[in-house]
């Protein structure tokens, strides 16, 4: 009697999955990003690091700045993954590692270019 119960129990719920997999079809799960969504236009955060992103110069002979480079669009490209999924935590989260990188760039750009300079003057005089 017990074997005939963990019998039925189990066709049952393997009906029950089988009936929630066909008339889901993919519905309940995580929204899924389409050709129209595509066309929304992004978060303004993306937008502004893009738009930032667009401004930054990057000496691509620098193994350092094109590995920033090509690390600031995946997480560009990933912020606009989880925004057309409507993760916001995740698109926040990238779109800040992006800022992060950009600002480092900036900062090491910056005293390279300082550095440069001193040497120019201190060959001058």
């Amino acid at each position: 009697m017990n074997f005939l119960k963990w019998v039925y129990s189990g066709l049952v719920v393997s009906a029950i999955i089988v009936i929630v997999g066909v008339i889901g079809q993919g519905k309940l799960s995580v929204s899924q990003a389409s050709a129209d969504d595509e066309q929304r236009p992004v978060h303004m955060d993306i937008q502004k690091v893009q738009r930032n992103f667009s401004l930054v110069e990057f000496d691509l002979s620098k193994k350092a700045h094109l590995l920033r480079k090509t690390r600031v669009e995946h997480y560009i490209a990933q912020a606009k993954q989880a925004d057309l999924r409507g993760w916001k935590f995740k698109r926040d989260e990238f779109v800040e590692r992006a800022e992060n990188i950009l600002n480092h760039h900036l900062t090491q750009y910056a005293n390279e270019v300082s550095q440069d300079a001193e040497i120019y003057t201190a060959q001058a005089i």
